[in-house]
């Protein structure tokens, strides 16, 4: 009798367990995940692979549709080349702004985020204080803070020490930094929650250890802190980088196509690639495959420094 039983056991036990067993639990779990896959196919594969396919197309007027270009696939990439070479008054500017924008809000914004951020890690009680105020702006919508930005320029700042209206300057310069300096202070509030945040998760014992060792703030900063932050720092790195040729600085918000048609000395690549690729604007459905193949020579740019700096975060990482 217990052999038999022996064996019962050892016979159960040598049966394989499947690996797929239904159950309710599992059905929702299945379930919830078909939610994010079915929108990353839809909202991701699906736009993304018809903007590539937009790249090698041109809009034919008569029949209302797209079609593939005929003897010459990659017209709409030569296309680039002569705006950028030959008609040089918009591709240039478009893409210098782009860059100075980027080091300003990415790079520059970065490190003084960082500075501040470390500022409100320190002081546990005005900290929160001060998350307060910089969350606020984050649950007002952009064309209020736009429109906010805006009253400031034309009213205030005259008024208190005899500037011009910014906004409304003729420099396309002027019009440009003005913008950027926008965006700087609109993205500087998240940057100092994310990184502040990101503070509040070291070890404070590993403070601790170092107050005893006697080491100085910066010390504690740049030896300490940032390795321990430097995951969310790349983070954001990567997708500015990764995003650096879409961003509009706001421009659009601001004046909607005027700059695109009467300054294109303040255009930004993402705020060009938005005015000739939106229906019904300046330039129409014909410059569709222009700015789809805009946007691939962007992507296929931002790539290689994408790369390179996940790389180079990794050894601070580790």
């Amino acid at each position: 009798m217990a052999e038999s039983n022996g064996k019962t056991v050892k016979e159960n036990l040598k049966k394989p367990k499947s690996r797929f067993v239904f159950s309710k639990r599992k059905f929702f779990y299945y379930g919830l995940m078909v939610i994010p896959l079915v929108q990353f196919c839809l909202f991701y594969i699906g736009v993304n692979f018809q903007s590539f396919l937009l790249a090698f197309q041109e809009y034919d007027p008569i029949n209302g549709r797209f079609k593939f270009i005929q003897g010459d696939v990659f017209k709409n990439f030569k296309d680039i080349f002569v705006e950028y070479s030959i008609n040089n008054n918009i591709l240039p500017p478009a893409i210098k702004n782009s860059v100075i924008l980027w080091f300003f809000t990415a790079v520059f914004g970065t490190m003084v985020a960082i500075l501040f951020s470390y500022f409100v890690f320190k002081s546990k009680k005005i900290g929160r204080f001060y998350r307060f105020i910089l969350f606020l702006p984050s649950i007002l919508p952009g064309v209020l803070l736009a429109n906010i930005f805006e009253c400031l320029s034309r009213d205030l700042l005259p008024l208190l020490f005899g500037w011009e209206n910014m906004l409304a300057s003729s420099d396309p310069m002027t019009v440009f930094r003005t913008v950027m300096s926008y965006s700087i202070f609109l993205s500087f509030g998240t940057q100092v929650l994310l990184y502040s945040n990101a503070m509040e998760q070291i070890s404070p014992s590993v403070l601790e250890a170092s107050k005893l060792d006697g080491v100085g703030e910066m010390r504690e900063l740049f030896s300490i802190v940032m390795p321990e932050i430097m995951g969310t720092v790349s983070t954001f790195m990567i997708a500015t980088i990764a995003g650096a040729f879409a961003n509009q600085a706001n421009l659009y918000t601001f004046y909607g196509e005027w700059i695109a048609t009467n300054m294109p000395d303040a255009d930004t690549l993402g705020y060009y690639m938005f005015v000739i690729a939106q229906n019904g604007g300046a330039y129409g459905k014909t410059y569709y495959g222009f700015a789809s193949a805009l946007g691939l020579c962007c992507t296929a740019v931002a790539i290689v420094p994408t790369v390179l700096f996940r790389k180079f975060s990794k050894r601070f990482e580790e």
